[in-house]
């Protein structure tokens, strides 16, 4: 059996993607897969080319500064991918990079089927490459469901499969084994930060958060809310404590969601983990922080009110959304004391509940791997 291609490039996509090798490996034990992951799909990958830390690079100032390396990774990927023989291809979410190494693929072996999983964000930004994504890749796998009509018209096969995160963003542990392991007082108000999964996010939004905690626990009214920080797979823990000048905040490994689930409030770098959160109904705001240049850029093509992936689906604003200069620790602090309030917090819960509904029934990854194998059993062979 010839082996597929399998390309993650962040902690999301590494998380998806185990879920979906996994589903495959159950229908076809015998596949083999050869590509990028991070700690959640190595058990099954059969030879692994790179980690996700290698690829988690984001906005055009830090892919420039890095382009060496991602030059030198995705050279290596093509040759292993001729290399293998490979049958098909499942490029998962990283479109910066994955669409790219689609259309060298495509160029390279045409004969691979080649399927996309995570429709990029066309409709937010860029909706010039809708036409670049329908005619290179054979196959998009969809998670919310107005991304396919967007694609109607063109050889692609866009398909809405469901969002995995209705599965999956539930809490690790229940609540009074959380509070258990983690030492913390289940009777005092938690809040978790989540400065983001990447190195560059980290450098930008740990010290605004930290200056938060500070100021925060100096004022005596407020001492008792608790600190957490769910460790991201792509990060290092000394990373994290790096930035930390006190003693209040708490790291967690290995229970992300229910950190989260069981906080009264969150502060979330935009993306994936605003989704999460959402579905864990924890009331929270979205923070973001770009390189002034990259900010720039991102202005411009921005078709969309709102950055927050969890606002985008809502279709309106319900966390509150935090870019750039307004993350600082005054903002934060004056964002974080209304999430605390029942008056801001009750209705909140209430309208993130309403999201699940836009993100279609559990089950998406063994969706995703009927239909690759049903759409790749000749080419696999």
């Amino acid at each position: 059996m010839k082996p597929v291609l399998v390309i993650a490039g962040e902690a999301s996509g590494d998380l998806h993607g185990a879920e979906i090798l996994r589903a495959l490996r159950a229908r076809c034990p015998g596949m083999r897969f050869v590509g990028v992951g991070g700690s959640l799909m190595t058990p099954f990958l059969d030879r692994k080319l790179a980690d996700v830390q290698d690829l988690a690079v984001v906005g055009f100032v830090e892919v420039i500064r890095h382009l060496p390396r991602l030059r030198r990774l995705f050279a290596e990927i093509l040759a292993a991918a001729a290399e293998e023989g490979i049958g098909g291809a499942l490029l998962i979410d990283y479109p910066g990079f994955n669409i790219r190494l689609a259309k060298a693929l495509r160029r390279a072996m045409p004969e691979v089927r080649l399927h996309h999983f995570v429709c990029p964000q066309v409709w937010a930004w860029k909706p010039g490459r809708i036409p670049e994504l329908g005619r290179t890749l054979d196959v998009l796998y969809c998670l919310f469901d107005f991304e396919p009509r967007l694609f109607e018209g063109y050889p692609v096969e866009a398909i809405w499969v469901g969002n995995p995160l209705v599965e999956t963003a539930v809490p690790e542990v229940d609540r009074a084994t959380f509070f258990s392991r983690t030492g913390l007082d289940p009777h005092r108000p938690l809040v978790a930060l989540l400065p983001g999964s990447r190195a560059g996010e980290l450098r930008r939004l740990m010290p605004p958060l930290v200056q938060l905690v500070e100021d925060w626990q100096a004022l005596p009214e407020r001492r008792a809310v608790q600190w957490v920080v769910p460790v991201a797979p792509t990060l290092r823990e000394a990373d994290l404590r790096a930035h930390l000048r006190t003693g209040p905040v708490h790291l967690v490994h290995g229970l992300g969601y229910a950190a989260r689930a069981y906080a009264d409030a969150a502060l979330v770098c935009s993306g994936t983990a605003t989704l999460e959160t959402a579905l864990l109904g924890t009331p929270f705001a979205i923070i973001y922080k770009l390189n002034p240049l990259t900010y720039w850029v991102a202005r411009r093509w921005v078709r969309i009110p709102h950055f927050g992936l969890a606002n985008v689906v809502a279709g309106h604003q319900v966390a509150p959304e935090l870019l750039q200069g307004e993350v600082n620790a005054k903002r934060l602090g004056i964002e974080l004391a209304a999430l605390l309030d029942p008056a801001v917090a009750d209705p909140m819960r209430v309208e993130l509940g309403k999201i699940r509904a836009h993100l279609g029934q559990p089950g998406a990854a063994g969706r995703v791997a009927d239909h690759f194998v049903a759409r790749n059993q000749g080419c696999l062979l």
